[in-house]
């Protein structure tokens, strides 16, 4: 945004952070139970409790003292401080922090426009430096006095400025720090009394509602000003009220331990919502993966199977061949045996039998035409020494129905 647009929007910005920042700093601070303010009127100094009781704004007890006022300042600061010690005394306010109204003619006033666009930390620069012109033409410097500006209520596009000499303001808090009640803030009468408005249910100021006293019908015009002062010192007014004249003085606050309660209440709430929706976030991305895990399982599943069926097929034949090994582990090639024996041939002579039941040991039995054949069936074996390890012992031989039967033995070198 730009132009007048871009700043009214900025304004409303800045308004509405403000208003964010002392409902936060209301939650945290205390303003105090009670407040007094004084005002030093011509004819009377008027007094004015401004209490906080269960959350609310209320107007206490009120007390007003007949004097004249002093037309040299010296003098006003004195008498105004006296009288007010002693009536602090009677009334039992001695601890209560001291907010007090000076009459508008005790300051250097000074009128000027100002456009409503600029925000009013500007309008304060600029007051600055056309009340510094001001005081040029009066014969003081910026040192010596102390400044504040603010916009009228009336008049949004005026700002009052307006001085107050630091050699004032230093016998003001002298004079009533000598008599125990020391000022905690310092206010001038200005127009922005006006926003303190008064009605029959009480005094409205700023968005702070105060309910008359509980002996009054209503609000009454006296009230206005030691109402102000005691009201600016709680900070109830708004952003362009009067900053406090006294140096390194402001609200005086107290923790407000119920409002630090409630933040910290808060505080622990969202952090444990936040804790618990990371949780739940992280649990749902975990059961997203889990089910995303078991889709592509099941997508897996018959692979899984078929090669669970493979390994248990390998697992059955490799326990076969075991058991096939174990089995032949010390078997004889009985196929290579029966070959080569068949090569083994005479004529008139042939085998009927083989056993072979003991290791390396043959016994063959078989028949001849005459002893003549068994003798050369008899050379062929010796022949053979690669696969007979030994001569072949006839261990019997006959003759039958004119044949010759006989059994060998052979030794195998296999």
């Amino acid at each position: 945004m730009f132009g007048g647009a871009g700043d009214q929007w900025k304004n409303e910005w800045q308004e509405k952070a403000g208003r964010a920042l002392s409902g936060l700093k209301d939650m945290v601070y205390a303003r105090g139970g009670t407040y007094l303010g004084v005002y030093g009127g011509e004819e009377e100094i008027s007094f004015l409790e401004l209490r906080q009781e269960d959350g609310a704004w209320r107007i206490g007890r009120q007390a007003e003292e007949k004097w004249q006022r002093p037309e040299d300042f010296s003098e006003l600061a004195e008498l105004l401080a006296e009288r007010t010690a002693q009536r602090l005394t009677r009334e039992g306010w001695q601890d209560l922090p001291l907010a007090l109204c000076l009459p508008e003619k005790c300051f250097l006033c000074h009128l000027f426009p100002i456009s409503t666009a600029i925000p009013l930390p500007e309008q304060r620069t600029a007051a600055y430096w056309e009340m510094d012109r001001f005081l040029q033409d009066c014969g003081l410097s910026p040192e010596m006095v102390k400044c504040i500006s603010l916009p009228l209520p009336d008049r949004t596009d005026m700002v009052e400025a307006l001085a107050l000499e630091r050699e004032k303001i230093s016998m003001l808090e002298d004079a009533f720090g000598r008599r125990g009640c020391p000022l905690a803030g310092l206010y001038p009468e200005t127009p922005v009394l006006l926003e303190c408005q008064s009605g029959s249910c009480g005094w409205q100021i700023g968005e702070a509602e105060i309910s008359p006293a509980a002996e009054a019908g209503g609000t009454e015009e006296h009230e206005r000003r030691p109402l102000f002062a005691a009201a600016a010192l709680a900070g109830l007014g708004r952003q362009g009220w009067p900053e406090n004249l006294l140096e390194d003085k402001g609200e005086v606050n107290g923790w407000n331990y119920e409002g630090i309660g409630r933040a910290a209440s808060i505080l622990t709430g969202v952090l444990l919502i936040l804790c618990l929706s990371l949780d739940l976030g992280e649990f749902f991305l975990t059961s997203r993966a889990a089910e995303e895990a078991g889709r592509q399982l099941a997508e897996l599943e018959p692979a899984r199977q078929a090669m669970e069926a493979d390994r248990k097929m390998i697992a059955a034949a490799e326990v076969k061949e075991a058991c096939l090994g174990r089995l032949t582990e010390k078997s004889r090639p009985l196929d290579s045996l029966l070959i080569h024996l068949g090569t083994v041939t005479v004529e008139g002579a042939w085998l009927t039998e083989v056993d072979c039941t003991e290791e390396k040991i043959l016994h063959l039995r078989g028949e001849a035409v005459d002893y003549s054949a068994l003798g050369e069936f008899l050379e062929a074996f010796e022949r053979d020494s690669d696969f007979f390890s030994a001569v072949p012992v006839l261990e019997e031989s006959r003759q039958k129905e004119g044949l010759v039967e006989f059994r060998l033995k052979v030794e195998m070198g296999i």
